[in-house]
């Protein structure tokens, strides 16, 4: 799990957890836990009747391949993909193992915005789908809004800002996520899908675990499930209702955001950040100080009051703050707190 769970919701019933333990993932339990979740996860996003939510296995990773498995009909097929990141870059090579991939952003080492209108104008109005990822972990863009995409089925990664904010569920074709930031232990997948793009017809074989149809059939059973991690998704959806739902997290996430942002712009560039202000992300705030050795001297003085995991990405180096949903205000204030402490006294 490399984010925080809201604190209450790692405080397990003993036994109706050795209860799931004991029981098998096709008993009445189990079957009951895994609807109630559905049901919970389509309340709190208000997903439309003609979508399906899968519960699949391989976290977002699988579904780079996933995705063009299951919606790629020829091979002459073409999809838009915009990269604004490392997690988008992944999908997009992947994707280009079945169809022909048009880059809507060119390849580059450095990414620092979501993509603006004349660059959107790339898109291929007869794509079999517009890819792009909403948030990227490593550098840290966000994108403010959604896509447009006309008539084009859109997919989204949401993998690290799902249920961090409200979605209209209808704008997409496909929204997938794997649930380790925001809502429960690593290993699981969730796939929001509208209908009509299950029974779409494929061109090359669909690994069983992987054909959303037949997950579908199966209500999320096909094979054994991840049943931790739906246990705990459980536990975080109900969580999420009883705060506010999702204003509550939108709110919540920009006020924390913001503070830390605040504090980069009004230190006299000994933080700077390198996203465009309109394209920062409210999860994974990066930043980067004079040089490496003070980096590397902020990192440990960090970790040294209590502040972990603010090492940035290998490949791009810098620092970064992750302050997925369960990480709270106090948290963000003793980080700010404490990058106002190293800034005077450097």
């Amino acid at each position: 799990l490399p984010s925080r769970c809201r604190g209450n919701c790692w405080i397990l019933p003993e036994r109706a957890m050795i209860a799931f333990w004991r029981s098998g993932h096709r008993s009445p339990e189990f079957t009951a836990l895994l609807n109630e979740s559905t049901s919970l996860l389509r309340d709190i996003l208000e997903i439309p009747d003609n979508y399906r939510v899968l519960w699949m296995a391989g976290g977002a990773s699988a579904q780079f391949s996933a995705i063009p498995l299951n919606l790629i009909a020829n091979k002459d097929d073409e999809v838009d993909y915009i990269v604004t990141g490392s997690w988008s870059k992944l999908a997009a090579k992947e994707a280009e193992k079945y169809c022909k991939v048009n880059y809507i952003l060119p390849s580059t080492t450095s990414y620092t915005s979501a993509p603006g209108e004349e660059e959107l104008k790339k898109m291929n109005p007869s794509a079999k789908y517009l890819y792009y990822c909403d948030n990227e972990t490593v550098v840290g863009v966000e994108f403010p809004h959604v896509v447009r995409s006309s008539s084009v089925p859109l997919v989204c990664d949401m993998s690290s800002n799902f249920l961090s904010r409200p979605v209209d569920v209808s704008k997409f074709g496909v929204i997938y996520g794997g649930v380790q930031k925001n809502i429960a232990p690593a290993g699981l997948g969730v796939v929001i899908i509208r209908e009509d793009l299950i029974s779409t017809e494929r061109l090359h074989p669909v690994p069983r675990i992987f054909d959303f149809k037949l997950v579908d059939g199966a209500n999320s059973c096909l094979n054994t499930p991840n049943v931790f991690s739906i246990y705990v998704t459980n536990l975080v959806l109900k969580n999420i209702v009883q705060s506010g739902g999702l204003k509550y997290y939108a709110e919540f996430s920009a006020q924390k955001s913001k503070m830390l942002y605040d504090v980069i712009e009004g230190s006299a560039g000994f933080y700077s950040c390198k996203i465009e202000k309109d394209s920062r992300s409210r999860m994974n705030v990066t930043f980067v100080l004079p040089s490496p050795e003070k980096d590397a001297e902020f990192i440990k003085g960090a970790t040294e009051r209590g502040l972990v995991g603010l090492k940035g990405h290998r490949s791009v180096g810098g620092c970064r703050a992750s302050i997925y949903n369960a990480v709270t205000l106090s948290d963000v204030e003793k980080l700010a707190d404490y990058m106002i402490h190293f800034k005077n006294r450097n």
